[in-house]
C-alpha cells in the first residue's frame, strides 16, 4: 500500500477542518482509507476562510496528524468549498460539427462545454464547476455520452457552480500556507451527492440536504443529473444556541443535552421523559421535561426545513422530487427524517452517510457525519470515471483517454 499513491483531502466546514488520507489497494481494486483527522478551527466560519493564519495552522495540523496515523505523506489536498457565496445557474451551449465524417470527439464535446460556460459573471467571481446534465445530437435529446456517435449540431445543457473570486482565494492561501498545493477544488456538495445518492434516487428525482453546523447544503437531482443547487448561511448550530438560551446554560452543555436528548417532532418523545441538564458552573444539574425540550428544538427545525423547502421550490423542480435525503451532523437528530417528509412533502426519506460499497475502511468512525464530505472529496477522482465524469485538458489519443481528460474542472456527464 505504501507504494501507491495517497490522495488527501480537506473540508473546511462549520468551525472545523477534516483531512481523509485514502489509497488504491492494487489487489482487490477498492479505495482504502488509511486515517483522518480533525480539529477545530475559529478560521472558518460557514465554511468561509475568516482567519488565513489560523486556518492554514488547523490544515497542517490535521494533515499532520493524519500522515502520521497513516504512515504515509502528502503534498497536495482536493479541497471542498462551502459558503453562501457560491451561486449556480443552469445554461445551454452547442458546437457545430463541420467536418465531413461527422463523429463527434472529445474535443468537439470540449467545444460545446466552453460554449455553454459563456455566461454573464461579475467581476469579483469565477466559475468553480461545470455539470452536464444532458447532450442533444440533431434534436435527439437525452443522450449521456455523444463521443463517437454521429451528427452536425451538438448540445450541452449544463449546471454552473460559481464563487467569489476573495473566498475562493483566502482558502487557496490557507491551503498554500500550510505547505501544500491544491491539488482541485470542488463545491463540497457535488462531490458529497456522488457518494450519498444511489442512482435510483438521482434518476426517480431526490434532494440531499446536507445539515451542517453554520450552513446548509441543498441540491435537486433529476433524471440522473444535478439540476440546482443552494448554499443557505444556516445550520444546526442555531438549535444549540436556542437550547442553551431557553434553558439559560452554556452552549457546550446545550449542544450535549441536542446530541442526547432532543427530538424534532412530537413522535419521538419519549413519555414522561425527564432530562437532567447540568448548569454552567457544572455543579449542580437541574430538571426539565421533555416536551418543554420540543417546544425548543422543533420550531428552529421546522424553519430549517422550510428554507429548504423554499430552495425547492425556487429550483422548479418540486414536481419531480419524489424522496429527500438527509445527511450531515444535524441529520443525526431523532425524528428530523418524519419532520422533513411532512414539510417537503414527500413520501421517503432517508438519512444517509457515504456509501458504503464504495470505500473499504477499517473504522466506523469515518463513515459518520464528521467526516462524510471528507471522505466523499477523496472518493470524488474515483466517482468521476466511474460517473462518466471527466476533467484535464483534450486529449488526442484513445476515446476513453480524451473521455477522462476532456477539460479540467469540468464535471462530463455529471451523475448519469
Amino acid at each position: 500500500m505504501s507504494k501507491e499513491r495517497v490522495v488527501a483531502s480537506i473540508d473546511l466546514g462549520g468551525g472545523r477542518v477534516t483531512c481523509v488520507l485514502a489509497a488504491r489497494d492494487p489487489e482487490t481494486n477498492s479505495l482504502n482509507v488509511l486515517s483522518g483527522a480533525s480539529a477545530p478551527c475559529k478560521g472558518v466560519k460557514g465554511g468561509v476562510v475568516v482567519d488565513i493564519q489560523e486556518t492554514a495552522a488547523a490544515i497542517e495540523q490535521v494533515v499532520d496528524q493524519a500522515e502520521q496515523a497513516a504512515g504515509a505523506e502528502v503534498t497536495a489536498l482536493i479541497h471542498g468549498v462551502r459558503g453562501n457565496h457560491l451561486e449556480s445557474r443552469n445554461s445551454h451551449g452547442a458546437y457545430n460539427i463541420s467536418r465531413s465524417d461527422k463523429e463527434i470527439t472529445a474535443e468537439d464535446v470540449h467545444y460545446a462545454l466552453e460554449n455553454a460556460k459563456a455566461i454573464s459573471l461579475q467581476t469579483n467571481r469565477e466559475i468553480l464547476q461545470v455539470i452536464p446534465q444532458s447532450f442533444t445530437i440533431d434534436g435527439q435529446k437525452g443522450i449521456p455520452n455523444p463521443e463517437g456517435m454521429e451528427g452536425s449540431l451538438l448540445e450541452v445543457d449544463v449546471h454552473i457552480i460559481s464563487g467569489s473570486n476573495s473566498h475562493l482565494n483566502n482558502l487557496l492561501k490557507a491551503v498554500s500556507k500550510a505547505g501544500f498545493e491544491a491539488e482541485d477544488t470542488f463545491a463540497s456538495i457535488v462531490p458529497l451527492c456522488e457518494a450519498v445518492l444511489t442512482d435510483e434516487e438521482k434518476e426517480l428525482g431526490a434532494v440531499l440536504v446536507d445539515f451542517g453546523s453554520e450552513s446548509t447544503s441543498v441540491a435537486v437531482y433529476i433524471n440522473g443529473s444535478v439540476r440546482y443547487t443552494r448554499e443557505l448561511p444556516y445550520g444546526s448550530d442555531l438549535i444549540t444556541s436556542d437550547i442553551a438560551w431557553g434553558l439559560h446554560t452554556s452552549r457546550e452543555i446545550a449542544r450535549t443535552v441536542k446530541e442526547k436528548y432532543a427530538v424534532a417532532c412530537e413522535g419521538h418523545l419519549v413519555e414522561d421523559e425527564v432530562i437532567p441538564v447540568s448548569l454552567p458552573d457544572r455543579a449542580d444539574t437541574k430538571e426539565i421535561k421533555a416536551t418543554d425540550l420540543l417546544d425548543i428544538v422543533k420550531p428552529r427545525v421546522e424553519e430549517l426545513l422550510e428554507l429548504v423547502r423554499a430552495e425547492v421550490v425556487a429550483s422548479n423542480q418540486g414536481d419531480f422530487i419524489r424522496m429527500a435525503v438527509l445527511t450531515g451532523g444535524g441529520s443525526l437528530l431523532r425524528g428530523i427524517d418524519d419532520l422533513t417528509a411532512q414539510i417537503l412533502g414527500v413520501s421517503e426519506v432517508r438519512v444517509a452517510g457515504v456509501k458504503r460499497n464504495l470505500v473499504v475502511c477499517d473504522d466506523e468512525e469515518f463513515f459518520g457525519p464528521a467526516y462524510s464530505t471528507a471522505v466523499a472529496l477523496v472518493l470524488y477522482p474515483e466517482l468521476r470515471p466511474a460517473c462518466g465524469i471527466a476533467s484535464g485538458e483534450p486529449k488526442k489519443t484513445g476515446s476513453i483517454s480524451r473521455l477522462l481528460d476532456v477539460f479540467k474542472n469540468l464535471d462530463v456527464f455529471g451523475g448519469n
